[in-house]
């Protein structure tokens, strides 16, 4: 990969159980370190990896860090508050008469066929939501000034209640802010230590309960990760660090940390955005455009598909139960990963996850004081990996931990041997996943035996090909820098920033006048906002999309156009054609309504630009390292086992056989055939 012209770049992305990160110097040369994810505080866990690129450079920390223009880092700090309940003490402040809106949530029960369902704990309790006389009406003209009493009121009592951060969302507050800003003056002199949100900037489009959920995201959020970023920048500079830190999106782009302490619901799906834009990558220089990219970390497994070199992207994501609807990428994840833990319920039938040993204390292998069988442990046990490769053999595995454990708490109880335990165990994580990969796939009505497999996370190539032949996948594509794919991804991310305003009604029937209006607006907030990051205008690429539907349904397609000077029958026929295409129907005649018009601003970065080419000479003969037993299909076979370093570009090696990378290990079953590109990624045909 070819480096910045510069200075060195690094890619961190905390896991749950690892903090992966990749450096590529100026180059071109890639190096991969993983540390144990410090959950007490994450930057430790930055720093570790860190002193581990400056200990291998044979430099100082201070000296390393001095060549390093950028750090990309993706971040589980906000989804972390979120789903453990920890976030900011919050309070909100609604319109007069609708107190509820956050508790009633959209009015139905989400799991329609669940009788026990119950919607998660609100962030904010109804004691802590206050409501202000005000009103703006539909059409955004003001009805009911603003009560400046009460205003007051409610923020002496919320103040006085101790919260430490207040979501503002009034009543079509996105067709006219004027209620929203003079709350934030109030808030500004009677509580100016208050983190203040307001849906006007966070979110100002159509639907209250969606808008007033990610305001409140994003006041619970926002505080927290403001902090860890002070303390993370801190310690940077300290360290020496003079170059540029950025912080992953969830819409697959980066931001400056500034903005990122503003808009923190923006990190809450960031951890696996890397993949995707690294899928992409990888893909294309193979020439494949139709992927599912797939990281199986320590503890969850992330998917999302590809078309045509494109990812797909949905407003209607949620974190903890809780909906945000700015655009994210579209990706799926289970509770399965190399951390999960396998157990017997009372009625004597295995299940693996969704509960994870993570870091601390992780597999009972790792001997860090874990007691549960994990999917390493089994993984582990049938031989696919070594007890003394793993971590490129810096951290060796206690095989016999886990075979007891897994004899323990798995065999005996369900009356079995230890080696069908631990193939249950992969049986049954390999199916959570592929039906994950059906859900984006099959699910969005596509085909995935006409895609390519990307393959990533340090447990995926382990289990990727059992479960490319459940699902009839003929083609995987594992890249060298799998074990930290979404750091990878990191490093590929521009500056990117998601604008929307409503503007709804009849398609037919709107005015482009006033559709150029928004948008004017939008692109001078975009090119203000990368100017704050550093951005020239001549460098920024703006993008357009609307939300169409036809009149009477309830949920819409976004449809991309090229320029505002598009005319609207354009629109139209775009729409039929992506309608009539996911949902194998249109409804000749009826209108098209138009709710939300969106602008996407990238800014570009520097950049890796390409992965250097392997030297082409063909390898007549492989080296073989070593040979191990491994289990397969409950079947006891002889593997060759061979270092993917030695594997030079057009390299072939057939089945059944193992590839140990440092930070991963690719299993290649009996009657399949790995091979490695020009590219040295691996490329494995079942």
């Amino acid at each position: 990969m070819a480096g910045s012209k510069t200075g060195s770049l690094i890619g961190i992305d905390v896991g749950g159980t690892f903090t992966d990160c990749v450096l590529i110097d100026s180059k071109g040369k890639s190096i991969v370190e993983k540390t144990f994810t410090t959950p007490e505080d994450p930057s430790k866990g930055v720093m570790n990896g860190l002193e581990k690129f400056a200990a291998n450079s044979g430099l100082t920390i201070t000296d390393f860090l001095s060549g390093v223009v950028r750090i990309v880092h993706g971040t589980t700090i906000t989804t972390n508050a979120v789903l453990t309940a920890r976030g900011a003490k919050t309070g909100f402040l609604t319109t007069d008469g609708f107190r509820d809106v956050l508790l009633m949530r959209r009015g139905v029960r989400e799991e329609q066929f669940n009788s026990k369902y119950a919607p998660p704990t609100p962030l904010v309790p109804r004691n802590l939501t206050y409501t202000v006389a005000e009103r703006v009406d539909c059409e955004g003209r003001q009805i009911v000034p603003m009560d400046s009493s009460g205003a007051l009121d409610a923020i002496r009592k919320l103040k006085r209640r101790g919260v430490e951060s207040i979501a503002v969302s009034f009543l079509f507050s996105f067709l006219n802010p004027i209620h929203e800003q003079e709350m934030a003056a109030l808030l500004k002199e009677e509580f100016p230590e208050a983190y203040v949100s307001l849906s006007t900037q966070v979110l100002p489009q159509l639907r209250a309960y969606e808008r007033h959920s990610t305001t409140a995201l994003n006041a619970y959020v926002s505080p927290i990760l403001a902090r860890y970023l002070d303390h993370l920048t801190a310690r940077l500079q300290s360290a020496g660090f003079r170059g540029r830190l950025l912080i992953m999106q969830s819409n697959g782009g980066v931001m400056a940390p500034e903005m990122a302490a503003r808009f923190g619901c923006r990190t809450l799906l960031s951890g696996p955005a890397g993949g995707p834009v690294a899928g992409i990558f990888c893909g294309q220089r193979a020439s494949y455009k139709d992927l599912i990219t797939m990281d199986m970390g320590g503890t969850s497994f992330d998917v999302s598909f590809i078309k045509n070199g494109e990812v797909s992207f949905t407003t209607q994501g949620s974190v903890g139960g809780h909906a945000m609807a700015f655009p994210v990428l579209d990706i799926r994840t289970v509770g399965a990963g190399g951390g999960s833990i396998a157990w017997v319920d009372e009625g004597g039938v295995l299940h693996v996850g969704p509960a994870s040993a993570g870091a601390d204390p992780g597999p009972i292998c790792y001997g860090r004081g874990g007691i549960e069988p994990t999917v390493t442990d089994a993984d582990l046990v049938l031989g696919y990996l070594g007890a003394e490769d793993f971590l490129g053999g810096k951290f060796r595995l206690d095989f016999e931990a886990a075979q007891k454990g897994i004899e323990e708490r798995i065999a005996k109880p369900l009356g079995i041997e230890i080696a069908r335990a631990a193939e249950g165990i992969g049986r049954l994580v390999n199916s959570t996943m592929a039906d994950a990969i059906r859900l984006v796939s099959i699910g969005e009505g596509y085909d995935p035996r006409q895609c390519v497999l990307v393959v990533a996370g340090g447990a995926g190539a382990v289990h990727a090909a059992a479960i490319a032949r459940e699902l009839e996948i003929r083609t995987l594509l594992i890249p060298r820098e799998a074990s930290v794919f979404c750091a990878a991804g990191m490093l590929l991310s521009d500056l990117k920033h998601d604008y929307v305003r409503t503007l709804s009604g009849e398609l037919a029937n709107l005015s482009q006048k006033m559709v150029q209006d928004l948008y004017l607006d939008m692109e001078a907030e975009a090119l203000a906002t990368l100017s704050e990051e550093g951005m020239q205008a001549g460098d920024v690429i703006l993008s357009y999309a609307v939300d169409l539907k036809y009149v009477g349904q309830f949920h819409e397609v976004t449809i991309p156009f090229a320029s505002l000077s598009e005319n609207f029958a354009e629109l139209q026929k775009s729409f039929e054609a992506q309608h009539k295409r996911l949902y194998g129907y249109n409804l000749l005649g009826q209108s098209i309504e138009a709710l939300h018009w969106r602008l996407t601003a990238i800014g570009r970065t520097e950049r890796p630009s390409d992965f250097g080419r392997l030297p082409s000479k063909s390898q007549d003969k492989v080296p073989r390292q070593r040979s191990r037993e491994v289990i397969f299909d409950g079947q006891k076979v002889i593997a060759d086992v061979y270092e993917g370093c030695q594997l030079n570009s057009r390299a072939m090696v057939q089945g059944p056989a193992i590839v140990e990378e440092p930070t991963t290990t690719v299993v290649v079953p009996p009657q399949c055939t790995l091979r490695v590109n020009d590219f040295g990624d691996y490329e494995l045909s079942l």
